[in-house]
């Protein structure tokens, strides 16, 4: 078994770009004027039926003011409406659409876009697999201060897979922004380089600090990790109940590394039934109250 859990392997969700959230949304009103041809009331109406914020949700209708707004020249609506062509969410899947929507509002600035379109040349949809251009649009996204395009690119740099240059220096600075941004993943990763010492001199108890963010925030590889940690009494004080319990809480989520460890914890007595018992009470109680 690999002593530590790498990087999770990203895939994609759809990111939208959003409006600040309204304290009282007024739907009548700004349809009003979404109806009348306001291209930021149009993207408001849109978002509202998209979030079920202030409305009804109804992807259809959000679709159609995403359109609309679109047509003006509104960045966010494009991105937003290139996301439901990706999820066939109110409209018909159409990555080609969804690739001409990203392109456009990434040449106006919408970091979110840079993002996608990332992601839709790293991945080969509607176009050529390219990472050298999945890491340009990253990279655009991330000096933007997006979280996301952060993580995607720290997790390239730190990988160097696909013909991506490895370089750890520069993988630890998108990383840590990303992780100082709540990105869960990104926390796990760099616990593992400050662990290994990948680019870094290691630190475990800054390994510990980001296991620890990355676990209470639900990330499987975290807890894994943080798991793993008290069972070896490794930069915390070796205690096998709450071992179990984060590698219980790994587990249930599917992660294969954090069954396989607390498996291995039980066979070979670094752990009783006992212990196992009061962790999983502990996981229970920390998944209620998520």
């Amino acid at each position: 078994m690999k002593s530590l859990a790498y990087v999770a392997i990203l895939s994609f969700h759809f990111l939208a770009s959003v409006l600040a959230a309204e304290t009282q949304f007024d739907l009548p009103a700004e349809t009003q004027k979404a109806d009348a041809g306001d291209a930021e009331a149009q993207y408001a109406v849109g978002r509202a039926y998209f979030k079920a914020d202030g409305a009804p949700k109804d992807f259809a209708k959000a679709a159609d003011y995403f359109r609309k707004a679109a047509a003006q020249g509104h960045a966010k609506a494009k991105t937003n409406l290139g996301g439901m062509y990706i999820g066939a969410q109110g409209v018909a899947a159409d990555e080609a659409e969804a690739m001409r929507l990203f392109t456009e509002a990434a040449k106006q600035g919408d970091a979110v876009a840079q993002t996608n379109l990332g992601w839709m040349y790293a991945s080969g949809k509607a176009t050529t697999k390219d990472m050298g251009e999945a890491v340009r649009f990253y990279r655009l996204a991330a000096e933007a201060g997006q979280a996301d395009a952060q993580l995607r690119l720290g997790d390239l740099l730190l990988k160097g897979t696909d013909g991506v240059t490895k370089d750890y220096a520069e993988a630890a600075r998108w990383l840590k922004q990303a992780a100082e941004q709540g990105k869960a993943a990104a926390q796990n990763s760099l616990g593992v380089m400050c662990e290994s010492g990948f680019g870094m001199e290691p630190n475990i108890a800054e390994a510990v600090t980001w296991f620890r963010a990355a676990a209470e925030r639900g990330e499987p590889r975290g807890q894994m990790n943080l798991g793993r940690m008290y069972d070896k009494g490794t930069g915390v004080e070796a205690d096998a109940v709450l071992a179990c319990m984060w590698l219980t809480l790994s587990k249930d989520q599917d992660e294969a590394t954090g069954r396989n460890y607390l498996k291995d914890l039980l066979i070979n007595g670094r752990a009783t039934q006992r212990q196992l018992a009061e962790g999983i009470e502990r996981a229970k109680a920390f998944v209620a109250k998520r």
